[in-house]
């Protein structure tokens, strides 16, 4: 038998394995980053964004959906290096950027967290946050979830901070790391506020010396998102009338809960999921009524993942669809560090070995279908790329209907005539102020400009589901299409 020196020692050889395999995928990340780079259909957005200015960011960001931090961050290696005028790929440079949060989070593992609470939990965690759901496409996908996972990590770490050694330095730092989360993604806001509510409730049961000190970190917090708050409640109008999410079912409902192991659309697969998650956090409720070390901790922490599902479905119940899997990503990494301390709660050879090797053999079947994945949508980006470079030409004119897909082909349609929507018998003028929309009309002007462009093809460029209507003189044949965009060669018969 071992004795407890022993399986110390065993659990931090464990972690220090998993440390060492995840250097390993993240080396693979890495590689596949620059070998089969892809586009993500949002990240043909990130990649628009990226080409302008900063203030003109802020503006665009504002007319879409989301807060606009993350692309602040990931303009400044664009910034320094066309300062330093060093040439780079766009597509690499913010691709790699989604990869920097993980890097930092892999040094807080194998520092803070290892310190705190062992060399397993520190592996654990690393290990996971690779292998486990969605997270290695995630982290290769150039848009705000692992920026916003990292920030719920450290006011996380903050909030742990605070249970154990309740200080003003901490409870700022949670405010800090809530603030920057609140402007990467809103549903990093929603988990952040249960947080809140969840530390308000522990002061109030256990520590009510603590009440000024949440009352501080709070009105800081609240008073540094102000500045965005009335975008914000334009970007609810803009969705209020329409928006792309499905509505959630019962197997979407279920999915969440499974999808902190895997992302799969087999619904009897997700219901076995998420009957395991069931178990663990009942397991993690014993746990804590027996108050035992780090009980509040995990429960606070299954707490926020479980809660954010709950306002996001019940948000879109009550307004409507605005939900999906992917916007509980951050909130999925604060579970998997609970897990991964549950975890290690526990004897050696009856639990902790056992499930390690379970987690093993998960990781290799989500890394297999995530590489996969990866594989397909590069072969789909080029397949598009060479959609996009055969319309691409002097000769053409393109008409992109809408804001956002504006943005996500102006770049690639450059030796191109780009016109930012299209209106029948009276011309208008943009009023978005961006590089895109400059003095000049940026609509295309229906039928004047045929005449205008007779020796010229006419391209049209609009959403799939969009509805479109053109003058009865004018005939589409569809050419292609592009994620969900269709491309159309218009014909004018007047």
């Amino acid at each position: 038998m071992l004795n407890i020196n022993d399986s110390d020692k065993f659990k931090d050889n464990i972690g220090k394995g998993l440390f060492i395999l995840s250097l390993f995928v993240l080396g693979l990340l890495i590689f596949l980053i620059i070998q089969k780079p892809f586009m993500h259909i949002d990240e043909w957005f990130t990649q628009g964004i990226l080409n302008i200015s900063f203030k003109e960011m802020i503006h665009l960001t504002a007319k879409d959906v989301h807060p606009p931090l993350y692309y602040a961050i990931a303009l400044v290696p664009v910034y320094l290096l066309k300062w330093l005028h060093i040439p780079f790929s766009m597509m690499t440079l913010m691709k790699l950027m989604s990869v920097v949060p993980y890097v930092i989070i892999f040094a807080i593992s194998l520092t803070k967290i290892r310190n705190d609470h062992g060399w397993l939990v520190g592996g654990l965690f690393a290990f996971t946050l690779l292998t486990m759901a969605d997270f290695f496409t995630m982290f290769s996908i150039a848009r705000m979830y692992p920026w916003g996972l990292l920030f719920l990590v450290l006011g996380f770490l903050s909030a742990c901070e605070i249970l154990k050694e309740p200080s003003l330095k901490h409870w700022i730092l949670l405010a800090f790391f809530s603030v920057c989360g609140a402007y990467t993604h809103y549903f990093v806001a929603v988990s952040s506020i249960i947080l809140y509510i969840l530390l308000f409730a522990h002061v109030l049961l256990k520590d009510k010396s603590q009440i000024k000190n949440w009352l501080i970190s709070t009105v800081f917090g609240i008073l540094c998102f102000v500045p965005w708050i009335f975008f914000l409640f334009k970007q609810i109008n803009s969705v209020s009338g329409s928006y792309w999410i499905d509505e959630i079912t019962f197997e979407t409902f279920v999915q969440f809960f499974a999808s902190i192991f895997m992302d799969t659309s087999e619904f009897y697969v997700n219901l076995a999921l998420a009957i395991v998650f069931l178990a663990i956090f009942i397991a993690i409720l014993v746990y804590y009524k027996k108050s035992k070390e780090d009980g509040d901790i995990l429960l606070i922490g299954s707490l926020m993942f479980i809660g954010t599902i709950l306002v996001g479905v019940g948000i879109s119940f009550a307004f409507r669809p605005i939900f999906i899997v992917r916007y509980i990503i951050p909130a999925t990494g604060v579970l998997w560090l609970c897990i991964s301390i549950f975890i290690s709660k526990f004897d050696l050879k009856r639990v902790i070995i056992p499930v390690v090797i379970i987690l093993l053999l998960f990781s290799v079947a989500n890394l297999a279908d995530q590489i996969n994945e990866i594989s397909d949508n590069h072969e789909k980006l080029v397949k598009n790329q060479e959609f996009l470079q055969s319309i691409n030409s002097k000769d053409s004119v393109v008409i992109i209907d809408g804001m956002v897909k504006y943005v996500h082909f102006h770049d690639q349609l450059n030796d191109s005539i780009v016109y930012g929507g299209y209106s029948i018998g009276e011309r208008e003028k943009a009023k978005d102020f961006t590089k895109f929309f400059d003095d000049k009309d940026t609509r295309f002007l229906m039928p004047d400009d045929f005449n205008k462009y007779k020796n010229k093809t006419v391209y049209l460029a609009y959403r799939q589901g969009s509805d479109i209507k053109l003058p009865k003189d004018v005939s589409k044949d569809k050419i292609g299409k592009v994620e969900n965009t269709k491309f159309y060669k218009l014909t004018y018969k007047g």
